[in-house]
């Protein structure tokens, strides 16, 4: 069997388009899934994403002046654990 370069071409649109597409879209599903630790955005207000000094999540949101209730889960969904701390630790320098 020998293909053409015509051939060739539509057999490279039929594979190769469709995997890039899926590519695409599951890299932009994990993005969107999680801010990047100590990234500011998509918190409660002013702040930024530290790891959860608890441990028990993989982030919790540092307002600017105290930890909230607002984390990210190791999956990388966004929910609240509320969580009270005798004496809170300050977020990393």
């Amino acid at each position: 069997m020998n293909l053409g370069v015509a051939e060739l071409m539509i057999l490279l649109v039929i594979v190769a388009v469709p995997a890039v597409i899926v590519v695409a879209v599951v890299a932009a599903t994990r993005a969107g899934r999680r801010p990047p630790a100590g990234s500011g955005g998509d918190g409660p207000g002013p702040g930024r994403w530290f790891a959860d000094p608890t441990g028990r999540h993989a982030q919790r949101w540092w307002d600017g002046s105290a930890w909230t209730a607002s984390v990210v889960l190791d999956n990388g969904q966004q929910t609240v654990d509320p969580v009270a701390f005798d004496d809170p630790p300050p977020p990393p320098a």
